[in-house]
């Protein structure tokens, strides 16, 4: 077993990057598992009555029927009319919505419906601080939209008449009820996103440790030294299996265990069957990072590209898994191209198996073998790869060495 000690060796010697990634990582998506909220709240329906103030300067049928209707939707305030008094009143959060009726507004506002012109423009003013005053000014243009409707449709009624049927008319509300659907986020949702942001430390932690341990075994020196002893070439290549294998299972279990001991009550209630499928899932994607690994450590990168690569690939899996942004908040083209990816599988195969338990065995196993499709993949390339090396002078970008002249 000295090519597994002589692995174990090189992984000691950097285990400053088991450290960041397997460990380090882990924690981070512990952490703002935890920090997620999932006790069911009961909501109740309602709207504050924001604070207004009018500025009617009109002193119009219109301007007053507008004061009227607003006085029903929240506390009326009363602010000077002057340009510092408005500046106090929003600062100082002493009104919402603050609205300035100008001179001739009510006449103007008849013509313009009439005539089919554009409708004159109050100065509003509302506080940033909360949303009432937007709302309080989408109401107001709800109801000069309804009267002027009405007086587009009655040219002939008086402005009584046409006033006190907008009134009616913004009187109506639609029906309001809450639908209790029971869909409260339960424990196993914790430990369900702990292990879909598993899916960057996963993959750029196994894909860096295995591709910085062989892309090392490779180096020309180290190769011509374990061609001349005694080792057969399959016993060397087994250990290093073996090797790279412990190193994914160990992170694959340290995730595991780690999401476990976090969310006990999770793992109660997801059951001994889904519970097997879930450690399935990520022992076959921890697989996949070794796959991917060894590929890019066969085709030539160093520590150095082993290390971008797994965090740039890392990123894209991830993302395209649903980690960071949930996929149904994004476009169906962007949906599309997450199959095409291993993230997705196994974040499916995850939720499959905490949502069904045992009973969703045949959804697991079909995104299983998905991942392990995508790991037989990359084992091919790294294969026919390392053939490829095995005829050439070179390995992990040593100088290229002299050609024996026998």
């Amino acid at each position: 077993m000295q090519v597994c000690k002589c692995a174990m060796r090189i992984v000691r010697g950097n285990l400053v990057f088991l450290l960041v990634y397997i460990v380090g990582l882990s924690f981070m998506g512990l952490f703002m598992a935890q920090s997620f909220s999932f006790d069911k709240v009961d909501v109740a329906l309602g709207q504050d009555a924001p604070d207004f103030a009018i500025v009617d300067r009109d002193d119009s049928e219109l301007s007053r029927a507008l004061a009227a209707f607003l006085d029903g939707r929240g506390i009326a305030v009363e602010v000077e009319d002057s340009r510092l008094a408005f500046q106090d009143a929003v600062a100082k959060g002493e009104v919402d919505y603050l609205l300035v009726v100008p001179e001739g507004f009510g006449a103007a506002f008849r013509e313009a419906a009439l005539q089919g012109g554009e409708v004159p423009r109050m100065d509003v003013v509302y506080s940033f601080y909360e949303a009432n005053g937007a709302l309080m000014d989408e109401v107001v243009d709800a109801y000069l939209g309804c009267v002027r409707t009405l007086m587009v449709a009655n040219p002939d009624a008086s402005a009584e008449t046409v006033l006190a049927g907008a009134a009616e008319a913004m009187a109506h509300e639609a029906p309001v009820s809450v639908i209790d659907t029971n869909a409260a986020a339960s424990e196993a949702d914790r430990l369900i996103f702990f292990l879909q942001w598993s899916t960057y430390t996963l993959f750029a932690g196994v894909v860096v440790c295995v591709g910085l341990l062989v892309s090392k075994m490779n180096r020309a020196d180290v190769r011509r030294r374990n061609l001349a002893s005694p080792l057969s070439y399959a016993s060397y290549n087994g250990q290093l299996a073996f090797s790279c294998g412990a190193i994914a299972l160990a992170s694959a279990v340290w995730v595991l265990v780690l999401g476990l001991l976090a969310f006990p009550e999770a793992a109660s209630s997801i059951g001994a069957g889904g519970l097997a499928l879930c450690a399935l899932a990520v022992a076959v994607y921890a697989l996949m990072a070794l796959s991917f690994g060894f590929m890019v450590a066969q085709l030539g990168a160093n520590a150095m590209m082993c290390n971008a690569v797994g965090n740039i690939v890392g990123l894209v899996i991830s993302f395209f898994g649903g980690a960071w942004v949930p996929l149904n908040l994004l476009s169906p083209e962007v949906a599309a191209v997450a199959w095409w990816l291993p993230g997705m599988w196994y974040t499916e195969a995850c939720r499959a198996a905490a949502s069904a338990g045992s009973a969703a065995t045949g959804d697991v196993l079909l995104d299983v073998g998905m991942l392990a499709l995508f790991a037989a993949a990359f084992l091919s390339v790294g294969f026919a790869a390392a053939r490829r090396r095995m005829r050439t002078t070179t390995a992990g970008g040593n100088r290229a060495a002299e050609t024996p002249a026998w």
